[in-house]
């Protein structure tokens, strides 16, 4: 199933000519998109309903030449640099995040061909190659976070793969079933409302507890042995995430503002863990 509220708007804008690719870029398993950026007329538009700073990029096949992105958002006159930008994915030469600082000063909606949102471009410094692009949504860990705590996590691809993806995916998506389970909610003009994988404010507040259950389902899908070393791999990662999970604060944008005030710390003290 596709998740919708959490789908970003991307734009493709070569020389004024924008294509959409928001569909293609929802999920990771579904439809890819190619782009050609060039490093004096194109921009990658990402926007949403309200301010974010992070974003994944899964890549099916690599820009070939090197370089970096830079960063804008619109300020209400001009667009300016995104400050505390931080290039992961190295101008689309691997997957990766992109983030920047939370709350840029005077962000504000404007429309980018007839579409008005919260936008950030990226321009990168030298021309790429056709890039394709697996999906440009939000995980709350990577591959990379995996090899931290087991490096030979890459051992375990499921055939034909060449990440964990969608073992992330899953946990993402069963983080913030949790995180909902437990009484997380925000409410906008007094109607309460699910929140997504966009509203946790502070994505490293999760990325342990997401780390530990990427690993946890990866192992659960290759024990062939109910007292096996996979098995035994499997619940040291679950008790592993049952503590992660447990921080005592999570940000969580209860107004659906894409700020995050003072007081949207939301403290879960009996959260229930998973059984599977």
């Amino acid at each position: 199933m596709l998740r919708i509220k959490n789908k970003l708007t991307v734009l493709d804008d070569n020389n004024s000519v924008f294509t959409d690719y928001s569909t293609e870029a929802l999920d990771y398993d579904r439809d890819t998109f190619t782009i050609t950026l060039n490093s004096s007329t194109s921009y990658l538009y990402v926007g949403f309903y309200k301010p974010i700073n992070v974003f994944y990029v899964e890549l099916g096949t690599a820009n070939i030449n090197a370089g970096s992105f830079t960063g804008e958002f619109y300020n209400g006159t001009t667009w300016v640099a995104l400050s505390g930008l931080y290039d992961e994915i190295a101008s689309l030469t691997r997957s990766g995040f992109v983030q920047w600082d939370r709350g840029q000063t005077d962000e504000e909606s404007v429309a980018v061909d007839s579409v008005t949102k919260f936008w950030y471009r990226f321009r990168p410094s030298v021309t790429h190659s056709a890039t394709v692009i697996n999906g440009l949504n939000i995980v709350f860990s990577d591959d990379t976070d995996l090899k931290r705590e087991f490096f030979e996590s890459s051992d375990f691809l499921p055939s034909g793969e060449t990440s964990h993806i969608l073992s992330h995916v899953a946990a993402r998506d069963q983080i913030i079933q949790a995180l909902r389970i437990g009484g997380a909610f925000k409410s906008n003009s007094g109607i309460r409302k699910d929140i997504t994988a966009f509203d946790l404010l502070d994505m490293s507040q999760v990325k342990l507890a997401s780390t530990y259950l990427t690993l946890h389902k990866i192992f659960s899908s290759v024990m062939d042995d109910p007292e096996g070393i996979y098995k035994a791999k499997a619940d040291e990662f679950k008790t592993n995430y049952s503590l992660a999970i447990k921080t005592p604060f999570i940000d969580i944008d209860r107004d659906d503002d894409g700020i995050n005030d003072a007081n949207e710390k939301i403290q879960f003290k009996t959260l229930r863990i998973f059984r599977e």
